[in-house]
């Protein structure tokens, strides 16, 4: 720190010499001493140490200068002067109080969380030179205004936030001039700030105040104000506040750097989730179009049959219309589910469960056909996807909404690598340790260069209304399942994608396809709390024609009050209601009566384990079955009475 100071540097802070003088000068020096082959450091050292060979000789750096034309006998001597005070002071320095100085500056440099250096160069600024009140304040580059950012000492508080006029004060000229000033007695220098003192009303005696600068740039000034043994700031404390300065401006500099990344990553992690949130929502956009062409089949179905059955004789022509709109409904709640599962968003923290792999194949193809097929279909263009998925199970463990998502993902790439049809064939086998799902098409295939950059954030080819996420995020997720993804493509010959992913070690409790019979259970006592009055009056009727007792309430709040009077063994309620949900309506009964029987009816999209972990004894989806009802109300009460 000292070195940057000697001779050529002072005569340069004198405003004597420019920059590229001093540079020009130092050129021919080493050119007679010959230490090119030294160091730079090293040169530099040696060149300053002797720019004075004897007493009153003018040093050869100085005769370079004078030569030059640039600065004149006393000018030189002024700088001597200047240069011969600093040696002396470095050679006094005490070399304890130094190492001290430095391992404090290793303490602020060791967190980037800027309020925490800023505290750390207050606390240490104060030790370093024994004073009784420090601040440190921060250039504002837009305005040029010197900010106290952490202000220590007696009344600091008053300052904090206080802005300084650009120039005005001892900081302000130490900031404008970019060399420290060590005022012993203030009250005699005409640049003092006087309103400090009256804002804080702390006395100022004296004044040590030393610029920050980091890379040459202007950052803002450290000043510590008054000694605690009342008396002056010496040269030795500016030696050693410069360089507490020079390591704490890199220090605030890493810190503000820090943050800077920080925010931009923050930003930039926002703005993809916001990315990706529109690429979801323009494929539910796709999809609902789908749906709705789809929903509205089924109901012309059921509405149509209605109307023929109402006016039926036949008995047995009844009983299939009935059978078709039983039919319609089935298909109309699938189409339902198929929405749900699309819709459905996993945190990335979700712990892996095992998937069936295949199973998910054919849902992302169930799911992704209404969301495409009518713009080609319309266009008389035939696009057919080949399921070639077998029955065997291929278990894996993954996130089964985000796979689910990948997998649609590259069936619509390759729908648009399709422009005037074609086939998709979908296959999945085993090989080793890992299972692979082979996508192909008879496309127009890929280039090199889109093939190398298909997977890359918002790359597309698709057009201004493609976000290019969609691969992306198709990749992110392979990835984090520790799979991998294989392109062979050809222009004009098509594309084949492979995913490989590896197998899952653990086992899938075998579902059965069929109810189980329906479990003799008591009569019990059964409260039904729905907002939809039709969907109580339902459940009723179901639940009664086994021989239970119940009651209906359409809203929380009655069917609360109600439970607290009566002898109730099984709750039912809708999780969706105004005024008190269906959970507080849980968490309350639990409270009345412990060992009640508590079943949700719901329309979410709800698994049974998040049911379970939230003290649910059973589960009824909407749209519901009655043979369903009655089989997990028995199978509840069997399982909690024995």
């Amino acid at each position: 720190m000292l070195l940057r100071k000697l001779l050529g540097e002072i005569l340069a802070d004198m405003g004597i010499v420019s920059g590229q003088q001093l540079e020009e000068a130092l050129t021919k020096q080493r050119k007679l001493y010959g230490y090119e082959a030294l160091p730079e450091r090293i040169r530099r050292v040696t060149l300053v140490s002797e720019a004075r060979l004897s007493t009153g000789a003018t040093p050869l750096l100085g005769q370079i200068l004078m030569d030059m034309g640039v600065a004149t006998k006393d000018q030189l001597e002024q700088a001597i002067e200047k240069q011969d005070k600093m040696i002396e002071v470095y050679k006094l320095l005490n070399s304890e109080k130094l190492g001290a100085t430095v391992e404090e500056c290793s303490i602020i440099n060791s967190t980037l969380n800027i309020a925490e250096v800023l505290k750390n160069i207050m606390k240490y600024a104060n030790r370093v030179t024994n004073s009784v009140a420090s601040t440190l304040m921060l250039l504002d580059e837009e305005t040029g205004e010197l900010v106290f950012s952490v202000p220590t000492g007696p009344k600091s508080d008053k300052l904090t936030d206080f802005r300084l006029p650009p120039g005005e004060g001892i900081a302000g000229w130490v900031a404008e001039n970019e060399q420290h000033l060590l005022i012993p007695d203030v009250k005699k220098d005409k640049r003092f700030y006087e309103k400090t003192d009256e804002m804080s009303g702390f006395e100022t005696k004296s004044i040590l105040c030393v610029p920050l600068k980091a890379k040459s740039k202007m950052i803002g000034v450290l000043e510590v104000i008054n000694k605690v043994d009342d008396t002056s700031f010496t040269e030795e404390d500016a030696m050693l506040l410069n360089i507490f300065a020079n390591l704490a401006a890199i220090a605030i500099e890493n810190a503000r750097f820090y943050d800077e990344l920080k925010n931009r990553y923050e930003e930039e992690k926002q703005l993809q989730e916001k990315l990706a949130e529109s690429e979801k929502l323009r494929a539910m956009g796709l999809m609902a179009s789908g749906v709705a062409h789809d929903f509205n089949n089924m109901l012309a179905i059921i509405f149509g049959n209605i109307d023929l059955a109402e006016v039926e004789d036949n008995k047995d022509m009844f009983l299939k219309r009935l059978a078709k709109i039983k039919k319609a409904a089935v298909d109309s709640a699938n189409i339902i589910k198929r929405l749900q599962k699309f819709t459905k968003t996993n945190s990335e923290d979700t712990p892996f469960q095992p998937v069936k792999f295949n199973d998910l194949a054919r849902e992302a193809i169930e799911i992704s056909t209404p969301m495409w097929k009518d713009g080609p279909y319309a266009k008389g263009i035939s696009i057919e996807i080949v399921d070639a998925l077998t029955e065997e199970e291929f278990i894996i463990l993954g996130n089964d909404t985000d796979l689910r998502e990948a997998i649609i993902n590259m069936i619509f790439n390759s729908v648009y690598a399709m422009p005037q049809g074609g086939k998709i064939h979908l296959a999945m086998y085993t090989k080793d340790e890992s299972i692979y799902l082979e996508i192909s098409d008879n496309g127009i295939g890929m280039t090199e260069e889109t093939k190398r950059r298909i997977f890359d954030p918002f790359f597309t080819t698709k057009g201004a209304n493609h976000s290019g996420l969609g691969m992306s995020m198709l990749y992110g997720t392979i990835k984090r399942h520790n799979g991998s993804i294989d392109i062979k493509t050809k222009p004009g010959e098509g594309t084949m994608f492979t995913i490989v992913l590896p197998k899952g070690k653990e086992e899938i409790d075998k579902e059965d396809e069929k109810l189980d019979p329906v479990v003799e259970i008591r009569e019990s006592n059964i409260m039904i709390i729905d907002d939809e009055p039709e969907i109580g009056v339902l459940l009723s009727e179901i639940l009664s024609n086994q021989g239970h007792q119940t009651c209906v309430f359409d809203n929380g709040i009655g069917g609360i009050e109600a439970f607290k009077k009566g002898s109730y063994e099984i709750l039912i309620t809708d999780l969706g209601m105004p005024g008190v949900s269906g959970w507080e309506v849980i968490n309350t009964a639990r409270q009345i009566k412990p060992g009640v029987v508590i079943g949700i009816v719901t329309g979410w999209d709800i698994s049974e384990e998040e049911a379970k972990q939230k003290g649910v004894d059973f589960l009824i989806n909407k749209p519901f079955r009655a043979d369903y009802v009655l089989q997990v109300v028995a199978n509840a009460v069997k399982s909690k009475t024995g």
